[in-house]
């Protein structure tokens, strides 16, 4: 996102937290000291989780977006964030929390059905899980329990809904939404044919068009004025009996965030200085086009962030070239990558490489030119999904008809 902004002529610089990925865009992007800004930079933050300083920033006058304390609570605490569909009139799949397995499993065993299971605060997205009945969704809980059980401490269990899967996201300036919704369906499973470990998203599409749901702008309005400077996405299942919400995701969406970028008719700077100033009217979008990507990778990727140091010293990928991927086409959006004697290699990190993307009128022509750019880099061991065509297609399908119905 910097870089780009920086290409529409912005100066920018990026401090980064976490330690394990501090050589992210070495080389490219400048590198600021410390989290503190200058009283005359716009402060973006890429994730929830530090909506207390976010909210410091904003009292001492700094113009900030992307994170909040509301934010963090309404992703981290799933409770409340299902009260809050709930009192939007929103529905709801059955949905029980706890804080200890022994129940949860007694819970599972007397329901007698499928259930999703779901870790509550910041834990690895892949820990979430639908269950094929009871049985393995207690023998899966039991799995948890032994690796993560000190780190979870609470969980939810939620019935299994049939219906068709999509997120309706809107921005927000400091007084509420701002234009219409774009809404995302994403496949997370790293494999084609959807095997493998669930990821944060593999393949996407992206379009903006407002689906005439009343009860989804109903449930989006609650959340005006709350302080909140950025993206807030509802996902949902669709089906005939109207619409069930899962879960908020009030930041920015990865893979979401790239793919949304190439509908843009407006510079990205532009979107971003008029939330935070409460001046802008409307966000300029195509609206006659689907805009699809593509999760590239390279091992040991979906490895977590926690355990990638010591997986790299059998698996290392720290350096790894890329070529083929041009950091100034606006298809390719660049994560763990950095510049070394001035050639593109991979940062530290997971071997998360990029996101291809590209605009088209369906799902087949908006996915060509990114498989194209992908089949023709030379990256060792690139890793992607080779059924996003079929599979989104067929998702954006039954989408349509669970409205329409």
């Amino acid at each position: 996102m910097l870089y780009r902004i920086m290409q529409e002529g912005n100066s920018c610089r990026i401090w980064i937290r976490e330690p394990d990925y501090s050589t992210v865009y070495d080389g490219i992007l400048e590198k600021a000291e410390d989290k503190y800004p200058d009283d005359d930079e716009i402060v973006i933050f890429d994730s929830s989780g530090m909506g207390d300083f976010a909210d410091y920033l904003k009292a001492s006058g700094r113009k900030v977006l992307g994170a909040s304390r509301f934010a963090d609570k309404l992703e981290n605490d799933r409770a409340f964030g299902l009260k809050v569909m709930e009192d939007s009139a929103i529905l709801v799949p059955l949905t029980k929390e706890f804080s200890d397995f022994e129940s949860g499993i007694k819970y599972a065993k007397e329901y007698n059905g499928k259930l999703v299971f779901k870790p509550c605060g910041d834990l690895p997205s892949k820990l979430s899980y639908v269950s094929c009945d009871s049985q393995d969704c207690i023998d899966y809980m039991k799995f948890v329990k032994s690796f993560y059980g000190k780190e979870i401490e609470s969980f939810v269990l939620q019935e299994f809904i049939e219906g068709a899967i999509v997120s309706s996201e809107f921005w927000f300036d400091e007084y509420g939404s701002v234009g219409d919704p774009n809404q995302t369906i994403e496949v997370k499973k790293l494999l084609s044919g959807d095997l493998g470990p669930s990821t944060g998203c593999s393949g996407n599409i992206v379009w903006s068009s407002n689906l005439n749901n009343d009860v989804i702008q109903q449930g989006i309005g609650l959340l005006d004025n709350n302080g909140h400077v950025g993206p807030i996405d509802l996902n949902t299942i669709v089906n005939e009996s109207g619409v069930y919400g899962l879960e908020w995701t009030p930041r920015f969406g990865l893979d979401a965030l790239p793919t949304f970028m190439q509908l843009l008719k407006m510079d990205l700077g532009e979107l971003i200085a008029g939330l935070v100033n409460g001046d802008l009217v409307n966000i300029k979008v195509d609206t006659s086009n689907i805009a699809a990507g593509i999760r590239v990778s390279i091992p040991p990727y979906p490895i977590e962030p926690k355990t990638a140091k010591e997986v790299q010293k059998a698996s290392p990928n720290l350096g790894a070239p890329i070529r083929g991927l041009d950091i100034n086409d606006k298809r390719v959006y660049l994560y763990e990558v950095m510049k070394k004697d001035n050639k593109l290699v991979h940062s530290d990190g997971t071997g998360v490489i990029a996101v291809v993307s590209d605009l088209g009128r369906d799902v087949k022509s908006a996915f060509r030119a990114p498989y194209r750019i992908l089949e023709e880099a030379k990256i060792p061991d690139k890793q992607y999904r080779d059924d996003l065509i079929s599979t989104l297609d067929r998702m954006h399908r039954d989408l349509k008809e669970e409205v329409y119905a």
